[in-house]
């Protein structure tokens, strides 16, 4: 009865039979094992098992139902076009590492030329088929000498990999073996295919709820007498009620203005009209009984033979997009000032970019009075100073030049407390007669790192410099250094205080603004470059506020270098 049954399904396929030592018989006992082995797969597939364990089941119960048997499955990486092990029980690792990542070529092994060719392949010798020559020697040492690779296809005629069937001695296939890859490989696609498809199913579900929960629009969704029958957790927080509290309610319970509840359902939620998504700014109201305005966006939802079913619709609470067009109009007001400080700034580069002559002659002077001075002079001293001042000038107009541009450090090793003393020791002249004091609170205080030093004396120096402007009387400047960990990184938080009247409130969020500035004198770019350097270091500066007297400033470096 069961007689030629694997013979005729093989040539049925339309492929050619290898040639037969001996007439075939099939073996009962054989096929009721094969079948439920298959069972067993089809069992675990239907359990919700995972892909990696229904194929290593398939493999387990190939090599149960065949003794000499080492089955394998290889997978098809999409997107690299590469093979990878997908299951395996017997089959040394050092093979297994060997062939994952193979690309499959018109003369690469068995399983190699499968997927390529999309055909059968049987390799009854592997130690001479050519098939083989450029993977024959590790294949020999894992003691293979047999290959048969079945190509595993999907329903849609695409590849997805290989089952194949290995023995550690020449041998040809029967028709009972052939039968058996063929269905091994079907049912390697089966499971495949189902659980790949799956799992797009349940990203694609994990995906919607993702966005439904974590939305902070309103979604709501109403049958056709506009009554809610689901309700997003967006919804809840913007209304205000409980999910329980809206279900089967009208939606009228979250207008402000039932007109525009009629309106809309006559004009987007009506059954008989066609759908429009056009948004509609209304007003709505909170279970407290606050009202905001609200763009809503939504339409009648109908099935696949466009009966109408309910209502669905999205609605965005734009009270912070009213406030900023509340403000658009003061930021139209000061377009005018911000294209006069743009043509300042222009201003304020080209003067920079003359003043480079003027600081060459100066610099060639100073080099020429080095050969008249003798070192450890006072005169050599005042000499070297104003060698400093003129190589941060340079420096200073370099930035003016590209204000807008991307700063590159330079970074060295050594002590930020090296740069404020070098920074306050700089501006020695220019203090005068003027009583000033620079105290430190660093004990215990590791201050050494990677830095860009003669940037951070600069954001150094225009803060001392704001500090010793703004104090009419003896100065005080405390610096206060501590550790810090910000967002899991060592950190340096240095607190910049002084005794001035400090900064008047509604002046704090343009400290850092390009050519603000409440002194007589200065272009008022001093805090914007500081900004600009702590910013190029990964850190931030920023105002504390309130002080109990003095401006106080906060500049927080991360320690550790990219």
């Amino acid at each position: 009865m069961f007689r030629h049954t694997a013979l005729m399904a093989y040539s049925h396929i339309g492929f050619e039979l290898p040639r037969l030592p001996k007439p075939f018989f099939v073996d009962r006992e054989l096929l009721e094992n094969d079948l439920r082995g298959q069972t067993r797969v089809l069992k675990r597939l239907a359990q919700g098992a995972s892909l990696d364990e229904v194929l290593h089941t398939l493999v387990e119960v190939a090599e149960e139902s065949r003794p000499g048997l080492i089955a394998s499955v290889l997978l098809l990486d999409t997107e690299s076009g590469r093979l990878r092990n997908g299951a395996s029980r017997q089959l040394p690792q050092f093979y297994c590492d060997a062939v994952d990542g193979v690309m499959p070529g018109p003369q690469v092994g068995s399983c190699g030329t499968a997927v390529y060719t999309g055909k059968r392949v049987i390799v009854e010798d592997i130690s001479t088929n050519p098939l083989w020559e450029q993977t024959r020697e590790v294949a020999l040492k894992a003691s293979l000498r047999a290959c048969w690779s079945e190509p595993i296809v999907g329903t849609g005629g695409e590849v997805l990999g290989t089952f194949a069937m290995y023995y550690r001695e020449p041998r040809a296939p029967d028709a009972s073996d052939i039968n058996f890859v063929a269905s091994s490989a079907n049912l390697a696609a089966l499971a495949i295919q189902r659980l790949r498809y799956q799992q797009e199913v349940e990203h694609e579900r994990a995906v919607l709820k993702a966005i439904v929960l974590g939305t902070p629009d309103a979604l709501l969704l109403a049958n056709l007498d506009r009554e809610i029958t689901h309700t997003s957790a967006g919804a809840c927080r913007m209304f205000g009620y409980e999910e329980h509290e809206l279900v089967g309610k009208l939606t009228s319970i979250l207008y402000a203005d039932q007109a525009d509840f009629e309106h809309q359902g006559q004009e987007r939620f009506c059954p008989d009209r066609a759908s429009k998504w056009l948004p509609s700014e209304i007003t709505w109201r909170r279970k407290s009984g606050e009202t905001f305005p609200g763009e809503i966006i939504g339409a009648v939802v109908r099935d696949h033979d466009g009966s109408p079913i309910g209502s669905m619709g999205m609605i965005r609470d734009v009270s912070e997009r009213k406030a900023a067009e509340a403000k658009l109009t003061e930021s139209q007001n000061r377009l005018v000032q911000a294209e006069r400080l743009a043509a300042m700034g222009q201003m304020v580069s080209a003067i920079a970019h003359e003043s480079r002559n003027a600081l060459q002659r100066i610099q060639v002077s100073v080099e020429m009075l080095r050969y008249e001075l003798k070192e450890g002079t006072e005169a050599r001293s005042d000499l070297e100073r104003i060698s400093r001042a003129e190589q941060d000038l340079v420096h200073l107009h370099d930035e003016l030049r590209s204000f807008a541009g991307p700063i590159r450090l330079s970074l060295s090793t050594g002590s930020l407390a090296d740069a404020w003393r070098e920074a306050w020791s700089n501006l020695h002249v220019s203090r005068g007669d003027h009583e000033s004091v620079l105290t430190e609170i660093v004990d215990d205080v590791e201050l050494t790192f990677q830095f860009d030093a003669f940037r951070m004396q600069q954001v150094f120096r225009n803060l001392f410099e704001n500090s010793l402007a703004a104090c009419e009387g003896p100065t005080r400047i405390q610096i206060t250094a501590r550790q810090a960990m910000i967002s899991g990184e060592p950190a340096l938080q240095i607190s910049v205080r002084d005794n001035g009247p400090g900064i008047q409130p509604e002046l704090v969020d343009r400290v850092f603004e390009a050519f603000h500035t409440t002194k007589a004198k200065g272009t008022g770019l001093g805090m914007a470059i500081a900004k600009r350097f702590v910013t190029a270091h990964r850190g931030s500066i920023e105002v504390v506020y309130p002080t109990q007297t003095g401006a106080e400033f906060l500049i927080t470096l991360l320690t550790k270098t990219e």
